[in-house]
């Protein structure tokens, strides 16, 4: 997805230092932020049901970062540990929730960065779920009852 180009002042709000409120503030006010957020977590459709809820969190950066239970992951080109961004996705259905947190110099680099956590984790579960040989079995099955009108 293409960002249009930020004003001088958003640009600001959205890359560098931020509180955990600048960060609340730009998830549930800015269109072009809200738009992002709607768009990563559209991804996430083959691995969900309609009863899923999709949370997207902002959390304070500067805190403690999450256990060995969430995967993380953070934006590939900073050489150094401090993120100005922290946002965390959770998936819940029922009593099953799934989490995934994103680190980032701005905005967008963290909620990318938990959504391509999020889905890596669903695709590792998808993978246990599913054996190799019953992918097999289903796409010869899938092949073998086409039918010809």
């Amino acid at each position: 997805m293409a960002r249009k180009n930020l004003t001088k002042k958003n640009k600001t709000h959205l890359q560098g230092t931020t509180s955990l409120q600048d960060t609340l503030h730009l998830i549930e006010t800015d269109p072009e932020v809200k738009s992002f957020v709607y768009q990563q977590i559209n991804e996430f459709s083959p691995y969900v049901t309609p009863e899923t809820n999709v949370i997207v969190l902002a959390r304070d950066a500067e805190g403690a970062y999450a256990d060995d239970d969430h995967v993380i992951s953070s934006d590939a080109d900073s050489a150094d540990n401090h993120y100005p961004y922290r946002i965390a996705i959770v998936l819940k259905e029922g009593e099953a929730t799934l989490e995934a947190e994103g680190f980032g110099h701005d905005i967008f680099d963290a909620i990318n960065a938990a959504k391509e956590a999020m889905l890596q984790r669903l695709s590792e579960i998808q993978d246990e779920v599913e054996s190799p040989q019953d992918r097999l079995n289903a796409i010869q099955q899938a092949t073998e009852n086409t039918q010809v009108h």
